[in-house]
């Protein structure tokens, strides 16, 4: 019983979606061309001046859907696609640490490890020397004056420019400032 009542069924709704689709095909087309020259078209003919469209046959393609193509990571893209993404590394290269500098005349040059530009623009630097923090910067490399001689000590942090929350900080380095002497 429940067999041939799906059946009758599945049988009426194939009947009734045919029958649709054939009145669809058996839909006509009128038109009528006003005293502007504007053409209009309607599916009802509301007056005799409508007379049949000579339309060709409306050709259906039946929609697929849209397939995205990502494209494969090769050699250059896999760099560039890196650029965007949390920095891996990050470290003092500069001064190294127990680091005797001569000759400088007070001057320090401070660098981290290189940063992409990609990353310099989400991202700055800030020295901090003695314990004092520097101004952030959009450099991978400062140099600061007024280092005077003795022991010293810096590291640099990798600040968020959007949220200014610090992301990394490098180990801290000892160097040893010191002056030519005069004979």
């Amino acid at each position: 019983m429940k067999h041939s009542l799906f059946s009758a069924l599945l049988i009426w709704g194939l009947l009734t979606a045919f029958s649709v689709v054939q009145a669809e095909e058996e839909k006509k087309i009128y038109k009528w061309t006003d005293e502007n020259g504007v053409t209009h078209y309607t599916e009802t003919k509301p007056t005799d001046d409508y007379e049949e469209a000579d339309l060709p046959p409306l050709s259906i393609v039946p929609s697929t859907p849209v397939k995205v193509r990502i494209k494969p990571i090769s050699g250059d893209d896999s760099e560039e696609l890196k650029d965007t993404a949390v920095v891996e590394t990050f470290s003092l290269i500069a001064p190294v640490n127990e680091q005797n500098l001569w000759g400088t005349g007070g001057k320090l040059t401070a660098q981290v490890s290189s940063l992409t530009p990609a990353q310099l623009k989400k991202y700055q630097v800030q020295f901090m020397i003695d314990g004092k923090k520097n101004k952030p910067d959009d450099s991978s490399t400062q140099v600061f004056g007024g280092i005077y001689r003795g022991e010293h000590k810096v590291k640099a942090l990798l600040i968020n420019k959007q949220t200014k929350k610090v992301i990394k900080e490098t180990q801290t380095v000892t160097f040893f400032m010191h002056q030519n002497s005069k004979k």
